[in-house]
This record gives structure tokens, sequence and C-alpha cells, in this order.
């Protein structure tokens, strides 16, 4: 029996990222794509939004329509500094993140830096024995980001396990859709506290009906420890 693997994402699955630090990457986002396109920070905030939707990642838009280059975009809009600040750290949670049964890969389309340096604040640097940053994610030349099926599949081919030995742990539905469809379990982080918070406040909450391409959805990380039994690979 293959051992198994836990694919984790980063952003709002690891980290309440919608506290702060999804807010200041947005902001970045923004203003970079302000100055380099020369247009309003409302017109470049529609297109950051429609790139993401349409791609999955806003930086490919970029690329694809404005020969953006990627280095210099993930450099300015993702805080390294500020990060302290911005990241609050939950006791306990390299422990129980040790405790889920098998090998761990931090699966993320954030930069390698930032990811390395938010796992060292989350306490988490030695609970992960591979970080595959967006810098990872080139096929054939070309950026392959989450939610890419051809990513998906390099990801299970250097496994070297069966789809069904490896569960993405992620809080997108287009990235778990794109798991799903290869064989591979799924577990959805349903939502971060801010963004629950946040639903609540503006009078529209966020719906929690778990769609089909979803095996398990819990809070956050932790939870799996109470359901990893049902990624096992004979269900």
């Amino acid at each position: 029996m293959a051992r198994p693997l836990w694919l984790i994402d980063l952003d709002n699955t690891l980290v309440d990222a919608s506290w702060r630090v999804m807010g200041e990457i947005n902001r970045r986002m923004t203003a970079f794509m302000a100055e380099r396109l020369a247009m309003s920070e409302h017109a470049a905030t529609r297109l950051r939004q429609v790139y993401w939707h349409r791609y999955g990642a806003t930086l490919l838009g970029l690329i694809r329509h404005h020969g953006v280059d990627p280095d210099e975009f993930l450099l300015r809009t993702h805080p390294m500094q500020e990060l302290p600040q911005m990241v609050r750290r939950i006791p306990g949670a390299g422990h129980r993140i040790g405790r889920l049964n098998g090998e761990r890969w931090l699966l993320t389309n954030a930069p390698r830096a930032y990811a390395h340096q938010m796992l060292r604040l989350l306490g988490l640097h030695r609970r992960f024995d591979r970080v595959i940053a967006i810098e990872d994610m080139r096929i054939c030349g070309r950026l392959r980001p989450k939610p890419s099926a051809l990513l998906m599949r390099s990801v299970l081919r250097q496994s070297g396990r069966p789809a069904r030995a490896v569960r993405l742990i992620d809080d997108h539905g287009e990235n778990l859709q794109a798991a799903h469809r290869l064989g591979m379990r799924t577990a959805r982080i349903w939502t971060s506290k801010t963004a629950l918070r946040q639903a609540r406040h503006s009078g529209r909450p966020l719906a929690v009906r778990r769609p089909s391409y979803v095996r398990v959805q819990v809070n956050c990380v932790a939870h799996l420890l109470r359901v990893q039994h049902l990624h096992s690979t004979t269900a």
C-alpha cells in the first residue's frame, strides 16, 4: 500500500491570510497593474479580478496579455519584511500537522521565498517534506500554477503514487476539481475565520454545501485529524 501524500495549500488553508496578508497582496497587485498598465486603481482592480477568474492566477493574464516579467511581479506584490506583523501563529499547529499520517508537501501558487518565510513564522517549516511554489510550476517553459491539470499530473508523477493515495487540501474549488478529476482525494478548507466574519457582517453568509468533488469539508487543517480516516486509500 502506498504511503499517503498530503498536498496542502498555504494562504487561507494553513494560515488565515484574509486577516491581513491577502488584503496587502491584492493592494500591491492593484498598484503594480495601475502603474505598469497606466490605468486607474479602479480599472486595475476590475482587470485583476477578471484575470484571476479567467486564468486561476492574475499573473497568467499579465504574462499573456502584457508581457509582464513574473519574477518582478512576485517580488513587488508579496510582502516579506512586513509578514511577522501580518501572521497570527496558532499554538500547537505544528504538532497537529505532524499527526497527519503520511508525507506532506506544500503546494502553493505563492513565490518560494514568501512560502518558506510563512512556514517559519507559523512554526511549520520542519513539518513539510517538500515545498512546491510557483517558481516550480513551469511545464514546457510556461507557468502552469493551480488549477492547471498539467501541473496536477506532473505533481502526481513526481509523487510516484497512485492518485487515490494523494490528497489535496485547499480552499479553492477550481483546484479541488482539477485534483478530483485525476482521482485524488480532496478536502476543502471551507473558510477562514476572517472571511466568515466578513460574510456575516455583509449580510451575505457563505454557503456551506459540500460539492461533489470535495470528499471532506472542514474549517481548518487541524480538523482533518478527526476525519483523516475518510481519506484512506481503501475507502
